[in-house]
């Protein structure tokens, strides 16, 4: 058996979580880069906010004060609740406060950086305010909005593994059961490749599965009947064999013995039961070239009614010596056929013989034929006691006999019509057999016609 990770249900859950992978990496990479750039963005907004209002507080003190005095306790207070270090300064640049005085640290404000506002009262300058991030480590800064982010990021991972972790289970259980059917099929093909010819899967669904389940049983189906068929056709073959070998060999013992003069009459019974065999042994012949379709067929266009009349003609003797009647209904002016003439010949002749064995004396076997649009019919009917509904399918399979007591010698050994419908079939025609018990049987075949045009030459 192959191993579980080379089978399709490995690879099934391998391909979702690699997709379940690329889609989560996707997903948090995307939010994480929109998380920061909106953190980011509204933490300047934060910081231009509270830029704008100690710049508004700044510039009320020294409205309401007239001036700077007491400055310093108020921007301590300011510095410690914002975390940044204030500088205030006069319109000459000397520090009027400083909310990181008392950690002896001087101002200066190329080192440190940061912002610079006007501080206006009543539409002039009366001095500066400088807003830099703090240097002293004794201030708690605000926690930065990147750990709301970092969060956001672990939140995603955890939910993702959850996600993943379900979904991998989730897809390992619906795969295990849409797989089972699948499983069955291989261990009925495996049965099946093991000569059990009788093993079926069950197709309960409609999908492509239960389609391939379906399949499997027909093609089971078709190889049991073909093995069945099979059997029948050795068995037949070995049967019919066996008569003719059977008699030669009896024969030939007797002369042998002594018990039989090999003068002209026993040999003429060995050389009939050799050309029976002979003859049987053709049919298999043809009949296996035709159905693995290496028969090769000469066919060009034709006269049906040359081909009718003769063969009509060359049965006409054994017919009447039984008391048949053989007519020909086949108007004059009839086109052209594109056909093998001497395998239609074969299966006129397999259809006349097959007609007068199964019609009684003064009985009459009738050949018509007709123009049906592209297509040649020609149909070979007789009257006698007709075939039963329930054999009627069956009468061009291989050895088969409405009347299984018929031997060859009084019933043929059952491949005439077989070898009817695979030449006619051949040409690209069909062949169908009509009866009604005690009135009769017909069978007939189309051809198609020969293209417009065509010439024959008559051959002798």
């Amino acid at each position: 058996m192959p191993s579980w990770f080379f089978g399709l249900q490995f690879r099934l859950v391998l391909g979702f979580t690699l997709a379940l992978v690329l889609a989560l990496g996707s997903i948090s990479w995307y939010v994480g880069v929109a998380a920061q750039r909106e953190a980011d963005r509204f933490q300047r907004q934060m910081a231009e906010s509270r830029a704008a209002r100690i710049e508004q507080i700044v510039e009320r003190y020294y409205s309401a004060r007239r001036g700077w005095t007491d400055l310093q306790p108020a921007i301590e207070q300011a510095g410690a609740l914002y975390g940044w270090r204030i500088v205030v300064t006069d319109r000459e640049g000397r520090v009027l406060g400083d909310s990181h005085l008392q950690f002896g640290r001087p101002w200066r404000q190329a080192r440190q950086g940061g912002q610079l506002f006007p501080v206006l009262s009543e539409g002039s300058q009366v001095g500066s305010l400088a807003i830099a991030p703090s240097d002293a480590p004794e201030i708690a800064p605000e926690p930065p909005l990147s750990r709301l982010v970092s969060a956001v990021n672990r939140s995603l991972l955890w939910t993702g593994l959850a996600a993943g972790a379900t979904g991998i289970l989730l897809v390992s259980l619906m795969a295990r059961r849409v797989l089972a059917p699948v499983r069955l099929l291989g261990s009925a093909a495996r049965s099946l490749g093991q000569g059990d010819l009788a093993r079926r899967v069950q197709a309960p669904g409609r999908d492509e599965v239960g389609e391939l389940a379906r399949t499997f049983n027909t093609m089971a189906d078709s190889l049991q009947k073909a093995e069945r068929q099979r059997r029948n056709l050795v068995a037949d073959v070995a049967h019919e064999l066996r008569t003719p070998l059977s008699n030669i060999q009896g024969y030939l013992e007797a002369v042998k013995d002594g018990l039989l003069q090999p003068d002209s009459a026993t040999i003429d019974t060995v050389y009939q039961q050799v050309l029976q065999l002979a003859h049987l042994v053709e049919d298999l012949r043809l009949l296996a070239l035709a159905e693995a379709g290496a028969l090769r067929l000469n066919r060009e266009p034709d006269s049906m009614v040359e081909v009718l009349r003769k063969t009509a003609e060359a049965m006409r003797p054994r017919a009447e010596a039984k008391g048949v009647t053989i007519a020909l209904d086949v108007p004059p002016d009839f086109p052209l056929v594109e056909m093998d003439r001497r395998r239609i010949a074969q299966v006129v002749g397999n259809l006349l013989e097959n007609a007068v064995l199964h019609t009684p004396e003064a009985g009459q076997v009738t050949i018509t034929a007709e123009v049906a649009g592209p297509s040649a019919t020609v149909t070979v009917a007789d009257t006698g006691e007709g075939i039963p509904p329930d054999l009627l399918p069956h009468v061009f399979e291989r050895f088969f006999r409405v009347d299984p007591s018929r031997s060859r010698a009084t019933g043929g050994v059952g491949l005439g019509l077989t070898i009817a419908r695979q030449l006619v079939e051949a040409h690209g025609g069909t062949i169908r057999a009509e009866s009604t018990p005690g009135k009769g049987s017909r069978f007939v075949f189309e051809l198609p016609l020969s293209a417009p045009g065509s010439t024959h030459e008559h051959r002798g």
